[in-house]
């Protein structure tokens, strides 16, 4: 399928403006949802549109007034979201529906009114992108790890109701953005040494990550590939290994090393 037209949400910095630039290049027609525009797109082939996801019922509307001046996009890819680094008990409540609303059901609103549009062109791709938090949860960053699981699930499930429009949960390792230094958290002063332990070591894999173009890439391919499902992307060692192994790995053993892993940092 020749992608003419496409709509990315979080297009303005990081994944999304990698996605945003590949597609340009393709000479492809781009719709770029943020908060706020990006600079680097400015005076390109690109329509910045300024939303926040958070706010779920200008989504809706934001959804409908797109489709009906300018129909399905042949390409939605949901890759906007953000974590926020907290103890449960600590948790600002509005983060926890930010996060919720960001992550999880503004992607199924913009789902939902894109998906039976690409039913009746009998063609479209859906991206949602997601994260190996799924599989190995990161600490104190409960809600993003919920919220992309909640996703994945939801991108498997309409594998069983489409039958023309092709679905892929992208479950992806850590790429070098800047999703850490735009992390709310907690502040320092009430962090524990878990709390500081863990951020390091959050950071130490984050700085040590692969860029978002050769990420970019791996995506494109399996979309003109005509891949759909779940398919990982990151590193080599998170894309191809660390996809494979938590299979394997008892619940309780990969817990136990997960807290060795982020809580045992040192100096």
């Amino acid at each position: 399928m020749k992608i003419k037209k496409a709509l990315v949400t979080g297009g303005s910095t990081g994944i999304g403006l990698a996605i945003c630039e590949h597609l340009l290049a393709q000479g492809v027609e781009v719709f770029s949802i943020s908060r706020n525009p990006s600079k680097l797109l400015e005076n390109k082939k690109v329509t910045q549109i300024s939303l926040d996801l958070s706010l779920v019922d200008l989504v809706s509307d934001f959804a409908e007034s797109f489709l009906s001046k300018h129909g399905a996009p042949d390409l939605l890819i949901n890759n906007a979201g953000y974590g926020a680094f907290y103890e449960l008990a600590r948790f600002p409540k509005e983060e926890i529906l930010s996060q919720t609303a960001v992550l999880f059901i503004s992607p199924i609103l913009l789902c939902k009114a894109f998906f039976p549009a690409m039913e009746k062109n009998e063609k479209g791709t859906i991206v949602n992108i997601s994260s190996l938090a799924t599989h190995y949860p990161l600490p104190f960053m409960s809600l993003y790890n919920a919220n992309k699981a909640a996703l994945s699930s939801f991108t498997l499930s309409m594998l069983l109701e489409s039958k023309f429009t092709k679905w892929i949960d992208f479950r992806l390792g850590d790429v070098l953005t800047l999703f850490n230094k735009s992390a709310p958290k907690q502040e320092k002063v009430l962090q524990n040494i878990n709390m500081e332990s863990a951020w390091k070591q959050i950071e130490k894999q984050l700085n040590e990550s692969p860029l978002p173009h050769s990420v970019v890439r791996k995506l494109f391919q399996s979309i003109s590939e005509g891949k759909k499902g779940t398919l990982y992307g990151g590193s080599f060692y998170h894309a191809h290994i660390l996809s494979r192994i938590h299979s394997f790995i008892p619940q309780f053993v990969l817990i136990k090393l997960l807290r060795e892993y982020y809580f045992s940092v040192n100096e």
